[in-house]
């Protein structure tokens, strides 16, 4: 197990005697913990990088050693752009001393449109983990941050699996939902007898407004993240269209430092126009990730995006995947079928391009989602750590095919040192 320097965090306790030594080595772990926290507040804690961000410290650097949870637990709360009141959902770091409560849960039924929920009310919900708890404390110290965009007819919460893993590693995500093509408003313009994909996406300024509020809240005495965010060290994830939305992000916010494409970007393959962002690529760290199986957005124009980056870039393919391999997507119910099904169960026609949008990468011959995300959570993790500042080699992005057999099939690199962030 690659060496990491641990933050404490509470260890649900158990009356069964066959924990007991589990329990005692739990104790012996919160003390030193304690004595890491207390150096933290009088500024004595060495941190990743010399950046002073309370990033946990990695030793030894290998291409699994992001694969699992970090050392924090996960918080997790709400806001509201004040543009056009959309929810930011947000994961952080959390205190040790407060990590305690039920597990959140989001569920997708409540995203329909009200006139569609009508044809739900006999149909059970579909409730699922978000990865943290409400409402706790932040960890001390500070940390980087990472915005999230959401595919089309995708949702904030659509792919926790990756959004809490990051923040468990110390980073604080906030993912907006993207009104103008997020999954109520592509239900609401089919059901209004338009086209799926009307209208005009604002989703780049939804995330350029995203870490403005971020930076806010950073400097407002009352909010959980008061003076906890290093808004010098910010990074960009996004999946599908969202992809391509933290691309052209990139090209136009100075503050974004790096950008992770997941099966979506903007130049060079997907949605590029004559002028405005996606007219350009970014000067700045990239990572693109495909999967070979992806009837959506093909590993072709995947490869033709990577192509047209500036170093240093990255483009890793998983074996055997399909679109959804990004999202928690093939996980919501699927013991009534899938979301597809339990759409059709209800009686809701599905639109045509719907269909292929709510399964790919759930099917049989798909490689199982849950087979793939620690790969991509070793991947995803390792660029922001690299590129922020946090690591001083791309250590943890090497050796991934033999890291994960049968499941990353390719990593292709072209590499300079990046300009580190100021």
């Amino acid at each position: 197990m690659t060496p990491i320097q641990r933050v404490p965090t509470n260890i649900d306790k158990s009356r069964s005697p066959i924990l007991v030594p589990f329990a005692i080595l739990a104790v012996m772990s919160l003390l030193a913990g304690c004595a890491a926290l207390f150096a933290l507040r009088h500024g004595g804690i060495a941190t990743a990088g010399g950046t002073g961000d309370a990033v946990p410290i990695v030793s030894d650097v290998g291409s699994s050693s992001f694969a699992a949870k970090g050392p924090f637990g996960v918080g997790e709360t709400t806001l509201h752009l004040a543009s056009n009141g959309a929810a930011v959902h947000v994961w952080y770091p959390a205190s040790p001393s407060s990590y305690h409560g039920t597990p959140a849960t989001y569920d997708v039924k409540n995203l329909l449109p009200e006139s569609i929920k009508k044809l739900f009310k006999s149909v059970a919900g579909v409730p699922y983990p978000s990865g943290g708890i409400t409402g706790v404390a932040m960890a001390d110290g500070r940390f980087p941050m990472v915005v999230f965009s959401h595919g089309f007819a995708g949702f904030s919460t659509q792919s926790t699996f990756l959004t809490a893993h990051l923040a468990s590693w110390g980073f604080v995500v906030a993912a907006p939902e993207h009104i103008d093509r997020d999954l109520t408003s592509v239900l609401n313009r089919y059901l209004s007898g338009q086209g799926l994909n009307e209208g005009q996406s604002y989703d780049v300024t939804d995330l350029s407004n995203t870490i403005s509020l971020m930076a806010t809240e950073n400097q407002i005495s009352s909010s959980t993240f008061y003076r906890h965010l290093d808004m010098n060290r910010v990074g960009a994830v996004g999946h599908s269209a969202g992809g391509s939305a933290v691309e052209k992000l990139a090209v136009v916010d100075p503050s974004v430092k790096v950008f992770v494409g997941l099966a979506g970007a903007s130049y060079g393959a997907f949605g590029q126009t004559a002028t405005g962002a996606g007219s350009t690529v970014p000067s700045k760290p990239g990572l693109l990730m495909y999967g070979t199986e992806d009837k959506v957005v093909t590993p072709g124009g995947m490869t033709s995006a990577y192509n047209a980056l500036k170093p240093p870039k990255r483009l890793i393919g998983l074996q055997g995947s399909g679109h959804l391999v990004f999202s928690d997507i093939c996980r919501l119910a699927v013991s009534r079928g899938g979301l597809v099904a339990l759409a059709e169960a209800a009686g809701l026609p599905i639109p045509a391009g719907l269909d292929t949008l709510g399964t790919d990468g759930c099917t049989a011959g798909d490689l199982p989602v849950g087979d793939a995300w620690p790969a991509i959570n070793q991947s995803v993790t390792a660029e922001l750590r690299w590129a922020l500042g946090f690591d001083p080699t791309q250590a943890g992005l090497d050796g991934l095919v033999s890291a994960f057999p049968g499941v990353i099939s390719q990593n292709t690199t072209a590499v300079t040192v990046p300009v580190p962030a100021s």
